[in-house]
């Protein structure tokens, strides 16, 4: 199956927002509320698993985008997706009309998750989406903590990143002592709890200074912060940029 992105090049911020919504809307689709996943029912329709992860490749075969879920499955594998220079998979590199079709994926990548991303007969890149089993398993062989709850501690995080979120909380919310969970979190994610909160936290006002026109009080209230100096100067020390100059080179309103 193909997926139509509406973007000018590859390499645009058009492309990027477009693959961000694309992996929005599938995190919404195929999210389930563990009640919700034992009635068999969401929203009036049948429950159906979620997603392990997904991951947005450009025509070059180098990452433009993944969500929290492929960061967690990945990583538990030792596959490092924030790194420099970012992962490129030369497999997917559809550039260039006269180079070898034989290059091997990745050990890790089975060609059924891969999807690419068309535009007008053009391949623009291409979206790789995990199984869920897979990121269970791999999560269960690296740290010793069932994907299961780690994967709920990733969906409370995501579903409380607008308020603060405290240690105790994300133990108790999988049923670890807060040592325990501090532990197994680092060892699954190769971050403590709070940097990947805090990850998450820009990664979203991000998508808000990119996508929209609200004020920055605003974005910073969205993120879990509770005054703009705080948001600014977070968002200062991880990104080299305020957010008002990433607003002004990023955005796509």
């Amino acid at each position: 199956m193909h997926v139509s992105l509406s973007s000018s090049h590859p390499q645009s911020p058009a492309l990027k927002a477009a693959v961000a919504e694309r992996i929005q809307a599938s995190e919404a689709h195929g999210h389930v509320d563990p009640r919700q996943r034992q009635s068999g029912r969401r929203s009036g329709h049948p429950a159906r698993p979620g997603s392990g992860g997904l991951i947005v490749f450009d025509h070059k075969g180098r990452l433009v985008k993944a969500n929290a879920h492929a960061e967690v499955t990945l990583s538990a594998i030792g596959v490092e997706l924030n790194r420099n220079p970012r992962l490129r998979i030369d497999a997917l590199d559809v550039s260039d009309a006269n180079a070898p079709s034989n290059v091997a994926l990745p050990v890790w990548l089975d060609p059924e998750w891969i999807e690419p991303v068309v535009e007008g007969g053009e391949r623009l890149g291409t979206v790789v989406e995990i199984p869920e089993r897979f990121f269970s398993r791999a999560l269960l062989r690296q740290s010793g903590l069932p994907g299961y709850k780690l994967r709920r501690a990733v969906d409370f995080i995501q579903a409380h990143i607008d308020q603060p979120i405290h240690l105790e909380q994300l133990a108790a919310s999988v049923a670890l002592s807060p040592f325990h969970f501090h532990r197994q979190f680092k060892k699954a994610m190769g971050m403590t709890p709070h940097q990947y909160i805090v990850q998450l936290r820009m990664d979203r006002a991000k998508k808000l200074l990119s996508n929209s026109d609200m004020p920055l009080a605003a974005v910073a209230a969205q993120v879990g912060f509770a005054d703009q100096s705080h948001f600014s100067s977070t968002f200062r020390r991880t990104t080299s940029m305020t957010p008002r100059i990433y607003r002004n080179a990023t955005s796509t309103t």
